[in-house]
């Protein structure tokens, strides 16, 4: 079977930003399954933050719009960030009265509770270290060059890339052809486009 994976990332998008492109680059493609992964910019960009309830409302939409079709929908749990390097690039981050993980908790609950076919790449990422090491799966000086702490280095999106690829297996998701939608994390910002998450992704069905 010839295995189609389509990189829909978008830097900066929000649940909204998916919603209004939703026709255009997801169902346009007539996908069998859609790996849905986000709410980092929903709850963590400033000037562009949701409040928890409109991002669940679209987050709901986006699932009803998968339904609706005929696809399929694989979802992904939000990764931690390195915060010293997060505040560097989005300084508005520090305004926030909660911190970047209690921002992103509920969400990664909401989400469990779905009950959907799921990739936990919250868990992946926090398999390394999450700061300066090298090992990190958080783009840094030490393996990336840059002072990120937000988006995946070559190594990270691998390691992505066969969490879903095991998802897949263990929810007998079709594999024919896949839109991954979601934000700079789908995108692979940073990264070669044959090192991006959804292109190992297709490599390894």
């Amino acid at each position: 079977m010839t295995v189609r994976v389509f990189n829909a990332g978008v830097p900066g998008n929000t649940t909204r930003e998916l919603l209004a492109r939703f026709q255009r680059d997801v169902a346009m493609r007539a996908p069998e399954l859609v790996i849905l992964w986000a709410g980092v910019n929903d709850r963590l960009y400033p000037g562009h933050t949701l409040e928890l309830p409109e991002f669940e409302e679209n987050y709901r939409e986006l699932l009803e719009r998968i339904e609706a079709i005929g696809a399929e929908v694989l979802i992904g749990t939000l990764p931690p960030q390195f915060v010293p390097y997060l505040v560097e690039q989005f300084p508005g981050v520090a305004a926030y009265p909660e911190s970047p993980a209690e921002r992103l908790a509920p969400v990664n609950a909401f989400l469990h509770a779905l009950g959907l076919p799921l990739a936990d790449f919250e868990a992946v990422v926090k398999s390394r270290p999450i700061g300066e090491e090298r090992e990190s799966y958080l783009r840094n000086p030490a393996n990336s060059g840059v002072r990120d702490g937000l988006h995946l280095t070559e190594a990270g999106a691998e390691a992505v890339a066969q969490c879903a690829a095991a998802a897949i297996r263990n929810y007998a998701l079709p594999t024919g052809r896949i839109v991954c939608f979601g934000d700079s994390l789908t995108y692979g910002l940073g990264l070669r486009r044959e090192t991006t998450y959804p292109a190992r992704l297709a490599e390894l069905l």
